[in-house]
């Protein structure tokens, strides 16, 4: 919708400028050729600078969020899948003992991400924040977290990425080529 806006308010700016070139030919004797070569001229310039300035305005974002997102995956890889050489019995003594998920730091990088995630990475976000667990689906989760890094992925240039879900979350987890066709379906 907006989008229209803006090209039916570009059609009426050319109609009325148009109409007064026409006027200033057709009534003040001006060099036709003149006064086009200006105009277009003006505009070839003004829509350059546009064009540059979005693309330096792209770059930089893109460059953000690819920053952005490699600490929180690096975040998670803190807390996802970590192994000790310990025996299991100190090993669990060690797992009681962690320190929780700082959850300020979830809530600052949810902050950032709503400011320089595309919508699909919000809305993937809210998906594997809120975990949409199911008892009887426990591949929920991590289906959720999948799709939000396929998202970021795509965010960060990848667009026609190939890979799936099961592609990702095999940077995490051993087995999960098993469950193939519930995560890729």
């Amino acid at each position: 919708m907006r989008r229209a806006a803006q090209i039916l308010a570009g059609v009426i700016v050319l109609a009325i400028a148009g109409v007064a070139i026409w006027s200033l030919v057709t009534y003040a004797g001006l060099q036709a050729s003149l006064l086009w070569t200006a105009i277009i001229g003006a505009a070839a310039w003004a829509i350059r600078s546009n064009v540059e300035q979005k693309r330096e305005h792209q770059k930089l974002l893109a460059e953000r969020k690819q920053e952005h997102y490699l600490q929180f995956l690096q975040f998670l890889a803190k807390f996802i899948g970590t192994t000790d050489e310990k025996p299991p019995a100190q090993n669990n003594k060690a797992k009681q003992q962690q320190t929780p998920v700082p959850l300020e730091e979830f809530r600052m990088w949810s902050l950032r991400l709503t400011l320089i995630g595309s919508d699909e990475v919000v809305r993937e976000w809210n998906n594997a924040r809120n975990g949409a667990a199911d008892p009887n689906d426990p591949l929920l989760v991590m289906k959720n977290w999948g799709r939000l890094w396929l998202a970021m992925r795509r965010d960060c240039g990848h667009i026609d990425t190939n890979l799936g879900i099961t592609d990702v979350l095999g940077s995490f987890v051993n087995d999960v080529e098993k469950s193939r066709g519930y995560f890729d379906a």
